[in-house]
């Protein structure tokens, strides 16, 4: 074949991909779609439902909605002193208009692209990205004096890589590209102090006030802030700050906590949320459930709560496709986008439990694409010449067999790649997959309610929980993946693959699964509680009987560890889970512990003979430390994260303190140093103290927790032992 005849096709191509680029900006995480104005308590929000995105007002006292500019359509909103800017769709343009007479006014318009806007006391900011690609941050003045001393304060712009822009009263801070903070304005300086050497993945303004996240995942807070909650890494996430209180939601079940002058208080209950705004006394959020908005104002000590007479918000920004969403797309977002695009799954709608930290948000997104687009199309022209190659040598070969014969013909098998390690891949054809039922994802909306709040039984490692009840009759959980999409398939296959082969009485049981587009859902077996919510209630109202009964508590240590015994020896492949936790153990009414979460498992044939290296998966705390280090995995890393749930069962603590920051077999570890110590140190202060034969088993236990998280993984017990040793402290309640 002449190479013109190959080059001829690869320019078609180049010139094709080309052309067809996407050149739709995608805005930053931090853009909302909901808003506030301080002055007058005004609440406006960008609609779903259509192709023209328009904008909703109202406040606590309204019984209807007013439109603003219903010619107009527009990406993102955000508020401020007395005044709301949203950005129009096309990311060239933004309008402001007051909270009062709500007059609308183009503030800016031209070639250059908006990416993020910040709405402060005066003023407004925004990252610009000119037509040379040179980033920069711009200030305007909005119901200022130009004259103004406060407002000369303000630079005109700061050519600079930021993200996370946000505004306070009197000044605007960014996290550069280095993950420092950098401020401007009248309150830059003290703003800054409390930042000053820290690396930060996010922050959040309001009044005089700053909130925000470091690359740990620990919030981190500057100015007069009362009764901070304590916090573990990643627990919090979407801050609003307002005159004098700051709401968050919370990682793991996406209910609200506020604190300020008046303490800690969940406005919401167990309503669970998107994200968050706030101005003055007032605080906002979209509801997971229907996306419809509810506000809480705290006067004094009284807190009063209302749904907003909006409709429908959109819980993003809608963009062409999926290039962007690293945590994949909310369900139905083609409908809430009108069949204009779709929305991605906010960054922190990630795996919750994840060791590892969310990934930085790119601080030159625009820019990263188009290199990705330029390093994509050149590899598809590399791969269609080598793909051209490549059959010219296939044929080239199959001419050599025709005249040699098959060198891997009888008497000479070749060679053979051979698999004595675990590998996490996407398994073959399973059997027993082609046994379970296929649901359509309208039939899980229906058993769901629409995957209502109300619906939720909680979180696990990579989505969500819903109890469910299908059209015949039958209760069921379903699980919801929602990490990133590229993540996504495999861990849904891996699930099914190893849920399937894992049919046992301590494995929850796996009934069907539903794989339409990007949704991605698993269909098991009901199971009304979870371990760490029984041993960790936020409601104490809501104590189950394991929260008060050590024998239920062995019981159900012994049912997970019967669980992994079967996993690691009588499945085969055999099977490494990677995550057990206290959330991953699931119970059901009759009180039986079941092990869940196995999409992260790996396989393998030869149990006793691993030394292999795996990407680091699981969760903080519980993670063998010998895995974190040298990635090696093996079954023992599985009964260390099972000594660290036995030593949460027996102290009532969990794997970390969220005060101290401190794992709990570290503060164990101080207590019985190298030797037995006094375990009556250690036991949770909420049961009575055992007796007689009881504390013998409860001495017994705590003796296999310790042996089970020794550091170095050779001294560890293997499961079969620890089932052994459980079965014999059990039977010391009888």
């Amino acid at each position: 074949m002449a190479l013109s005849t190959i080059l001829l096709p690869c320019s078609f191509f180049l010139s094709l991909l080309l052309l067809i680029a996407p050149s739709h900006c995608i805005l930053g995480p931090t853009s909302t779609t909901l808003a506030i104005s301080q002055a007058t308590g005004t609440v406006c929000g960008i609609t779903a439902g259509t192709q023209h995105h328009g904008i909703q007002c109202t406040s606590a006292g309204l019984n209807s909605s007013f439109p603003i500019d219903p010619t107009l359509s527009f990406d993102s909103i955000t508020g401020g002193g007395n005044f709301i800017c949203s950005l129009r769709s096309g990311d060239t343009s933004f309008f402001c208009w007051d909270g009062i007479n709500q007059r609308i006014k183009r503030i800016y318009s031209g070639p250059t692209v908006l990416t993020e806007l910040s709405v402060g006391g005066r003023h407004v900011a925004a990252i610009e990205e000119d037509q040379t690609k040179i980033q920069s941050i711009q200030w305007w003045r909005y119901g200022c004096h130009k004259h103004s001393q406060l407002c000369s304060l303000f630079p005109q712009s700061i050519v600079g890589v930021f993200h996370s822009l946000t505004s306070g009263d009197l000044f605007t801070c960014a996290i550069n590209e280095t993950h420092k903070v950098n401020c401007w304005g009248p309150q830059a300086e003290s703003i800054m102090m409390r930042f000053a050497g820290v690396n930060m993945e996010s922050v959040t303004a309001g009044g005089s006030r700053m909130c925000g996240l470091n690359m740990t995942g620990h919030l981190i807070c500057s100015g007069d802030q009362f009764n901070v909650p304590p916090g573990e890494a990643f627990e919090f996430i979407n801050i609003a700050i307002g005159s004098n209180h700051t709401c968050a939601i919370r990682r793991k079940n996406r209910t609200v906590v506020c604190w300020g002058l008046y303490g800690s208080y969940a406005p919401m209950g167990s309503t669970s949320f998107e994200f968050l705004v706030a101005g003055g006394d007032l605080t906002c959020g979209l509801m997971t459930d229907a996306f419809n908005v509810a506000c809480w104002d705290l006067s004094g000590r009284s807190l009063s709560a209302v749904t907003l007479s909006l409709p429908q918000i959109l819980p993003g920004v809608c963009i062409p496709d999926e290039t962007f969403c690293s945590c994949g797309v909310y369900p139905d977002s083609a409908d809430l986008c009108g069949g204009s695009g779709i929305i991605c799954m906010r960054p922190d709608s990630c795996t919750t439990d994840s060791f590892e930290p969310p990934a930085a948000y790119s601080l030159t997104t625009r820019e990263k694409f188009r290199k990705l687009w330029f390093v994509f199309v050149i590899a598809y022209t590399a791969a269609f010449i080598a793909g051209i190659a490549f059959l010219l040598v296939l044929k080239k070969l199959s001419w050599c067999r025709h005249k040699e014969g098959n060198l891997n013909g009888p008497g000479n098998p070749g060679m053979r790649p051979t698999a004595n390690r675990f590998v996490q891949q996407r398994m073959p054809i399973t059997p027993g997959i082609e046994d379970l039922e296929v649901f359509s994802f309208n039939d899980l909306m229906a058993a769901t309610d629409r995957f209502s709040a109300s619906a939720q039984l909680g979180r696990g490692s990579y989505g969500v929980r819903y109890m469910g009840r299908l059209s015949d009759g039958r209760q069921v959980a379903v699980m919801h993946l929602n990490i990133s999409y590229g993540l996504r398939g495999r861990v849904f296959n891996t699930e099914l693959s190893t849920s399937v082969r894992a049919r046992h009485a301590n494995v929850v049981n796996l009934i069907g699964y539903c794989r339409e587009n990007d949704k991605h859902f698993c269909v098991f077996e009901i199971m009304q509680h979870d371990l760490h919510t029984c041993l960790f209630p936020v409601d104490l109202t809501m104590r189950s009987p394991l929260y008060s009964s050590w024998k239920l508590r062995v019981k159900v240590l012994l049912d997970t560890a019967r669980g992994i015994k079967y996993l690691h020896q009588e499945t085969n492949p055999p099977i490494i889970h990677r995550d057990i936790k206290s959330s991953n153990i699931l119970i059901d009414e009759n009180w039986v512990a079941k092990i869940s979460g196995l999409g992260f498992a790996l396989f393998g044939p030869e149990v006793g003979r691993l030394d292999v290296r795996a990407k680091l998966t699981g969760t903080n705390g519980y993670i063998d430390p010998e895995y974190r280090d040298t990635r090696r995995v093996t079954p023992r890393s599985d009964v260390y994260s099972f000594g660290v749930v036995m030593l949460e069962v027996l102290t009532g603590r969990e794997a970390i303190n969220r005060v101290t920051r401190m794992y709990l077999v570290d503060e164990v570890a101080l207590t019985f140093g190298d030797g037995e110590g006094n375990i009556l140190e250690v036991l949770d202060g909420r049961l009575p103290l055992p007796e007689g034969r009881q504390m013998e088993a409860i001495k017994m236990v705590a003796q296999i927790a310790r042996r089970c998280v020794k550091e170095t993984y050779t001294l560890r017990p293997i499961i079969s032992s620890v089932v052994l040793q459980l079965e014999r402290a059990f039977a010391l309640f009888d």
